[in-house]
């Protein structure tokens, strides 16, 4: 089986091609990373493991791990985002647990200070998203664009997918502010406003100059989503990657299909769920779900009722202050060269 590895010589020639014609801190941050970073530490299956992460304040494990020259002699999964690969941050295909064994905890990955936050802020908040979903959403069409690029409907999902934007590429919608007041106070108070509550956090991620991007909210990118994602029954988002390692996504589940855990009888997997890696996993109401969707994924729903998810993008929390601010600037020169487009 020819094995496919996370960064492609395309890929190192894109960057380098980028980043000399654009030099900025970005470019020594490659450079400083790829030094840095000659291992790698990836997720491996269950059977097959030479370490083993643990919460910090706990016994119990989050996943096991292979890490170093290993990696490239074993078949586990690995992420290969299709254009911009960041060297050096920590990779595994879902950052949250399933609950523990009191059937109310959850484990976060690396016990991540930053992704615990955003956990229970929006676990903490989910009846208030989840009303004004219902109340406002059924009276309004999708903003969902099936004409551009990798979200044509011809090649990425089959049935019914409708979108409520908060952030679409990047940007804040103006129309979902003024349609969802509450949810959009509640995403701008947690994920994109310093605030006492989350301060704390990312101070210690912060450089010199606080004025460098304190969001959480993965802002000012062309990759950066965060809205209602409803996905009708008999309906399926084809598997594909992210373009890029710079992101974790937050699935919010509000409504699940109340037959979701029954299997398939062609696949023997859940008639509602995501596969995420080699992983696969049902949504349950109020319990969000953390993933790096620069692994290969995807989504179904065999049932005929709908699946409701508020999807959040956060930048990955091993991204400093610093290199958050060139990466945007990166992506603004970028627009402003014609090589994208909002």
């Amino acid at each position: 089986m020819k094995r496919q590895f996370s960064v492609t010589s395309a890929h190192l020639r894109w960057q380098r091609k980028l980043m000399e014609s654009f030099p900025s801190p970005l470019s020594r941050c490659f450079l400083r990373r790829r030094q840095e970073h000659q291992e790698f530490c990836f997720p491996a299956s269950l059977s097959f493991s030479s370490s083993t992460i643990r919460n910090s304040d706990s016994s119990s494990p989050i996943c096991d791990v292979v890490q170093g020259p290993s990696l490239l002699r074993t078949p586990v999964a690995r992420p290969h985002p299709s254009l911009l690969y960041l060297p050096g941050l920590r990779s595994m295909p879902f950052w949250t647990s399933e609950e523990g064994s009191d059937g109310k905890s959850k484990r976060v990955a690396y016990n991540d200070p930053t992704v615990r936050y955003v956990v229970d802020y929006l676990e903490r908040n989910i009846d208030v998203i989840r009303d004004e979903y219902l109340q406002v959403a059924p009276t309004l069409p999708s903003d969902y664009d099936e004409s551009t690029g990798g979200h044509s409907k011809d090649t990425l999902h089959s049935g019914r997918w409708d979108w409520h934007s908060y952030m679409n590429k990047g940007s804040i919608q103006g129309h979902f502010c003024s349609h969802f007041p509450k949810t959009s106070e509640l995403l701008h108070k947690g994920f994109r406003e310093r605030t006492e509550e989350n301060g704390g956090l990312t101070n210690e991620k912060m450089m010199a100059d606080e004025d460098f991007y304190p969001h959480l909210l993965f802002e000012g990118t062309p990759f950066g989503f965060c809205f209602f994602s409803t996905l009708s029954g008999q309906s399926k988002i084809q598997a594909h990657t992210a373009p890029m390692n710079l992101r974790l996504r937050l699935h919010v589940p509000l409504i699940v299909p109340s037959s979701s855990a029954v299997s398939s009888s062609s696949s023997g997997r859940p008639s509602c769920g995501i596969r995420v890696g080699p992983f696969v996993r049902e949504w349950k109401e109020g319990s969000v779900m953390v993933l790096d969707d620069a692994y290969n994924h995807e989504v179904w729903n065999e049932t005929d009722e709908p699946r409701v998810i508020l999807l959040v993008d956060i930048w990955h929390p091993d991204i400093p202050a610093v290199e958050k601010k060139a990466i945007v600037d990166l992506f603004q020169k970028a627009q402003q060269d014609g090589l994208w487009k909002r």
